[in-house]
């Protein structure tokens, strides 16, 4: 897939802890390599869907920061991201 970081997402990533940069820095390498399908059977990624419209989706970032994403073909475009796991889904 290819990762795609809006302006807002990248402000919004630079205020955040380093060890949390690295996590994030690991998955695009991740996400760079592989297909939506293996992302969804990868081990540790949890991408998940997001009931919502347009369909988001939530993905792990480390043990609980998660970001979401919207999937557009084979673009995987980075909106947001918090340290909560569950305000991720609201």
């Amino acid at each position: 897939m290819i990762p795609s970081f809006p302006d807002s997402f990248v402000l919004k990533l630079l205020k955040q802890e380093t060890s949390l940069i690295n996590a994030f820095r690991r998955l695009v390498e991740k996400v760079q390599t592989r297909t939506e399908q293996q992302l969804r059977e990868t081990k540790g990624i949890h991408l998940e869907p997001i009931k919502s419209n347009p369909p988001y989706h939530s993905i792990r970032l480390d043990r609980g920061p998660r970001a979401k994403v919207l999937i557009d073909g084979d673009r995987m475009v980075f909106l947001d991201l918090d340290q909560d796991h569950d305000k991720i889904y609201e």
